[in-house]
Formats: C-alpha cells, sequence, structure tokens
C-alpha cells in the first residue's frame, strides 16, 4: 500500500517492508511493541475506536494554528468499513460494505457511491489514488499495519512507560527521511496505540499531526447492517469525483466537491 495514512494522511510510504528488528539503528524493544500491537488489531476480527485528531496549520507569518477533528472508525474484516468525521467545518460519513464506497456530505446533505474491489486494503488504495480519499488512521483497518509502520524507517527508540489518555503506555519514536513520528502504546495484554504525533519535519514550520485514541471496542461484534449507507431524507446524489477532475456545474455536480477529504486541509 503506498500511503500510511494510519498515521497522518500525508506520508506517503513504499510498498517494500523492512525488519525493524534487523535495522541496527531500531531499538529492538520498541521494534518488538510496535509488531506486537500492530500484530493485535490486524488479527482482531473487528473493532471500533473513536479518536481527536488535531493538525497544525502554519500561517504566511508563520504563526502556528491547530484544528482539530472527531472521528469515529468501526471495522470488520476483511471488508468492511464505517467512519464518521466532524469538525466546526464539515461532517462527513464513510461506508464501504465489501462491493462499493458511499460517502455522505451531511452539511450539504449530498452523497455519492461508486464501485470499489472486494477487499479493504485494495478499496482504501482505490479510493485514494482515484478519488483523493485521504482519512486520519485508516490504516488501523489494513490487513498488515506493521507493514505500512516501518517502510522507511531510519531509526527508532524506546522511552520508556509513560502516562498517554489515562493508560500507561509504552513510548516509541521513529525518524524517517520526511517526518519523525511517536507512538505510545498501552502496556498490559491489550497493546492499544492511544496517541500519535508525526512531526513533518522538512516542511515550513514543523507542523505537527495529534490523534488521541479515546476508546476501543473490541468485544461487541458489529452487524453487517452498520456499514450499508441509507441515503437520509431529502438527500441529492451527485457524481464522485476522480483526483483532479474539475466540478461540472451544469450537470448538477456541485456539491461533488464537498464529498472527498482534502489533503492538507484543515478540515
Amino acid at each position: 500500500m503506498n500511503r500510511l495514512w494510519m498515521w497522518s494522511c500525508l506520508v506517503c510510504l513504499s510498498s517494500w517492508q523492512i525488519s525493524a528488528a534487523d535495522s541496527a539503528n531500531i531499538d529492538p524493544q520498541a521494534a518488538r511493541i510496535l509488531r506486537n500491537s500492530c500484530d493485535y488489531l490486524a488479527e482482531s476480527p473487528f473493532f471500533g475506536v473513536t479518536a481527536e485528531v488535531w493538525r497544525e496549520h502554519i500561517t504566511e507569518s508563520g504563526e502556528k494554528i491547530q484544528f482539530t477533528r472527531a472521528m469515529e472508525m468501526e471495522v470488520k474484516r476483511p471488508a468492511r468499513l464505517r467512519v464518521d468525521i466532524s469538525s466546526p467545518h464539515t461532517q462527513r460519513g464513510f461506508w464501504y460494505d465489501g462491493k462499493s464506497l458511499a460517502i455522505l456530505d451531511r452539511q450539504h446533505n449530498v452523497f455519492s457511491t461508486t464501485a470499489m474491489p472486494r477487499t479493504l486494503d485494495a478499496t482504501l488504495d482505490a479510493a485514494h489514488e482515484d478519488f483523493g480519499v485521504d482519512l486520519p488512521l485508516v490504516d488501523l483497518a489494513v490487513s498488515d499495519p506493521y507493514k505500512n509502520a516501518v517502510a522507511r524507517i531510519q531509526s527508532g527508540r524506546y522511552f520508556g512507560l509513560a502516562q498517554a489518555m489515562g493508560f500507561s503506555c509504552h513510548h516509541l519514536a521513529f525518524t524517517q527521511d520526511n517526518v519523525d513520528w511517536q507512538v505510545w502504546i498501552q502496556d498490559g495484554p491489550q497493546p492499544l496505540i492511544r496517541k500519535f504525533v508525526i512531526t513533518h519535519k522538512n516542511e515550513p514550520g514543523a507542523p505537527e499531526f495529534t490523534a488521541l485514541l479515546r476508546s476501543w471496542n473490541l468485544s461487541e461484534r458489529i452487524s453487517d447492517s452498520d456499514f450499508v449507507f441509507e441515503p437520509p431524507r431529502g438527500a441529492s446524489k451527485v457524481q464522485m469525483l476522480k483526483e483532479g477532475q474539475p466540478t461540472n456545474l451544469s450537470n448538477g455536480n456541485k456539491g461533488a466537491a464537498a464529498l472527498t477529504t482534502p489533503r492538507g486541509g484543515t478540515q
């Protein structure tokens, strides 16, 4: 997969995998804890998570402004996904039922649907590459989160236990060419990610992306009906625009541009 949406929506990684444990620059304990967390999630047949996502925007004067979004995500492997994202600027919903992707812009009450591959991994790639759909933390849902997480890592360190979201967590830090990132993984039998921070060190002002994972649910079975999109009353259907495709107002496609999540946007 050619993305690291799980961490920041913008950090693109190659599809080849390295073994963190084989790198002299990566602490073996950091590699082991990260792999345990990723494997634990990959082996979960279903889960729900709620998160608070913060992104810094650097103004022309160099001032840092933080924008936040609330996010809820449900996953049922191998081919079900539902995501809700809300902010002061927008409210969007995303549904994947194993056959098609539906996107709803609640503010404008417009929606769109399009056929997708039969696996979640392939669908996330297609949504990103064809339609520019970037969803925070969505790499939590892929079949091999560890593969995406360790690609292009140059170094990794372990900083011991620290508090994050009220839990005792292992604090790990990793470096890459274009970013530095930190992750706090819950100690104990459920090695869940509780906090993530990524620093875009090569961008002006080194803006940061922060995700606070408030709650996880891996015990309540999720019904397939949760992933089936039902248009709300009065909603208008519009065409889902391809990446870079201009909006055609004459064809009544006025709301299509609002459906996808702008890359690098503050919404």
